[in-house]
C-alpha cells in the first residue's frame, strides 16, 4: 500500500509530466528518438529537429569552441605564457596578470573576449585554425616550428592560408 506522501510524489509528477507533454507539444518525439537513435544523421534530419539556424558569426562560434581544445594541447601551448601569447598577438585579448591565474582561467577569459571580435575579420585565422585541428600533420608541424626561437603565429597562420 502507498503512502500519503508516495500518492501525492506522484500526482505532483503525473501533473508536472503532463505540463511538459503540453509546453511541448510541437517536438516531434518520434523523429528525436530516431536522432538519439542514429547517431550519425543526415542533414535533412537535423533541420527537421534543430530548424534551419545558421549562426550570424561562424567564425566567432567556431573559436569559442575549438581554442579550447587547441589551448589544452601542450604539443602546441606547454604552459600559459604561450596561451597569453598566442591571444595577445593573435586575437588581440590582452591577458591581465597572466603569470597569476591558472590555464582555465586565461581560456575562460579568452573564450569570453572572443564574443566581441570582428567576426568579418576572423576569416584566415579560422581557416588556419580548421588546418590545424583537423590534419594532425599540420598541427605537428605547427609544434616543430615553435620550437624555433624565431617562431611568429602571425606568420604561420598566414602560410598555412597561402592559397
Amino acid at each position: 500500500m502507498m503512502t500519503k506522501t508516495e500518492i501525492k510524489k506522484i500526482k505532483r509528477f503525473l501533473e508536472e509530466f503532463s505540463w511538459l507533454l503540453e509546453r511541448y507539444s510541437s517536438v516531434d518525439l518520434k523523429n528525436a528518438i530516431n536522432f538519439i537513435d542514429n547517431p550519425t544523421p543526415n542533414i535533412n534530419s537535423v533541420r527537421k529537429i534543430v530548424g534551419n539556424y545558421e549562426s550570424p558569426n561562424p567564425n566567432l562560434h567556431f573559436l569559442t569552441g575549438v581554442l579550447p581544445s587547441l589551448f589544452m594541447d601542450t604539443s602546441l601551448f606547454k604552459n600559459n605564457e604561450d596561451i597569453a601569447h598566442f591571444s595577445k598577438s593573435v586575437l588581440r585579448v590582452e591577458i591581465p596578470r597572466a603569470h597569476k591565474k591558472s590555464k582555465y582561467e586565461i581560456i575562460g577569459h579568452i573564450v569570453c573576449e572572443t564574443n566581441n571580435l570582428d567576426d568579418r575579420g576572423l576569416d584566415k585565422l579560422v581557416k588556419a585554425l580548421s588546418l590545424i585541428v583537423s590534419d594532425d600533420s599540420k598541427k605537428n608541424q605547427v609544434a616543430n616550428r615553435k620550437q624555433s626561437s624565431s617562431y611568429d603565429w602571425n606568420e604561420m597562420i598566414q602560410e598555412l592560408t597561402k592559397e
